[in-house]
């Protein structure tokens, strides 16, 4: 059996835990910025130069996809009191990403194009790759074990997660450090836009029958996985347990998601005989998964089991599924969840949206991972005190 011993949040509510969960009770993350579109909102972390926690020198060099990796990986690392326990080479790191650094990239290559090779800036390229982020992390603690990055869009999140909990299955690492960033970039909105599922008014509205289109954001949250042996034997806090995964996948166009019938086969999977008491909901304020998810939760839970969106929260983070138990976690401990902020009048009707912060005891969570090209993955978690 597989914990979770240590959380690190990094998000537009700001760094640390408490900054995540007191700021999500209160408001959405979503602000206004200079997107330099058309689209002024996003899950923007404003005000953003760690200086007090990766020293300027090392900070100047790393693109923000890297600084916001790194400083959910250290709040995690302390979190966790792990320091000295493993061996470093018993100790991996798995990254989840969407696109690593948009903003990295576009400058190396714009340089290259521009400049041509002998003058674009050669520091500029190692942060181009989406494995650099798993190097700082590594590098900084020091830790030589089992290093992997997945990119698979929406569900690389979670996809790092269910590899991680191999690893530990399979006795090739005793801890695991799962690191899930996105950053924010003029450059991905313009894509965005392009591919026209920016959300014209502004406004990200998961589930709700007004909703036109999504909002990007950006955060990191890295989390410490031990088996349960072991982390009880150290004494660490344990916020949580895997349970369980669902998988299904569907031979969709690369930007559709799969059906509702699909998506209900990996909540099947995941959730076998037990019953959840909170859904996180893919739900993003896309016109078609948020649709599909209401209808393959509906099939699956029907109306009691109460849902929420971290996308309201954050705005649509492509490797949040590690936040998504992070915050879940975080929800456990607190016996508070909250609402899903944006809906007025779902599009389904009748199913247990959250339009107020509740009190909730929560013993079993569901997380829900669908993606566009075809693929999901749902993941059980339970409390330690329900194991």
């Amino acid at each position: 059996m597989i914990g979770i011993t240590g959380i690190g949040i990094v998000s537009p509510y700001g760094i640390g835990k408490e900054a995540f969960t007191s700021g999500a009770l209160a408001r959405s993350g979503i602000n206004e910025f200079n997107t330099g579109h058309e689209t002024k909102r996003g899950g923007f972390i404003r005000d953003f130069y760690p200086k007090h926690i990766i020293p300027p020198m090392k900070l100047r060099k790393m693109s923000r996809y890297s600084q916001l990796a790194l400083v959910s990986a250290i709040e995690a690392w302390k979190d966790s009191s792990i320091q000295g326990y493993y061996k470093t080479s018993d100790i991996g790191v798995i990254v989840a990403t969407g696109l690593g650094s948009v903003s990295s990239t576009d400058l190396f290559y714009d340089g290259l194009l521009e400049k041509g090779p002998d003058e674009t800036n050669p520091i500029l390229f190692p942060e181009t790759v989406q494995n650099i982020a798993s190097a700082h992390i590594s590098i900084e603690f020091g830790l030589n074990g089992p290093n992997t990055t997945f990119s698979q869009a929406g569900i690389a999140g979670e996809q790092a997660i269910f590899y991680a909990r191999e690893l530990l299955n399979d006795g090739l690492a005793d801890a695991v450090m799962v690191t899930g960033s996105d950053e924010l970039t003029e450059p991905l909105f313009e894509g965005m836009n392009i591919l026209r599922i920016l959300s014209k008014g502004s406004y990200l509205r998961p589930f709700d029958i007004k909703r036109d289109g999504i909002l990007p954001g950006e955060g990191a949250c890295s989390l410490i996985l031990e088996r349960i042996t072991d982390a009880s034997k150290r004494g660490a806090h344990i916020y949580g347990v895997l349970e369980n995964f669902g998988f299904s996948t569907e031979a969709v166009d690369r930007f559709n998601y799969t059906s509702a019938e699909s998506m209900a086969y990996a909540i099947k999977d995941a959730v076998r005989d037990f019953s959840p008491d909170l859904v996180i909901a893919s739900a993003n304020s896309s016109i078609e998964l948020d649709l599909k998810e209401a209808l393959a939760i509906k099939e699956t839970l029907g109306d009691i089991v109460p849902i929420t969106s971290l996308s309201s929260l954050t705005g649509f983070i492509m490797s949040s599924g590690v936040m998504k138990v992070g915050s879940a976690l975080l929800f456990k401990e607190r016996s508070i969840v909250p609402p899903i902020w944006g809906l007025e009048k779902p599009e389904i009707e009748g199913l247990g949206y959250i339009f107020e912060a509740r009190e909730l005891k929560l013993r079993k969570i569901l997380i829900n991972g669908f993606s566009h090209g075809g693929s999901n993955i749902c993941i059980l978690l339970k409390g330690w005190d329900e194991a």
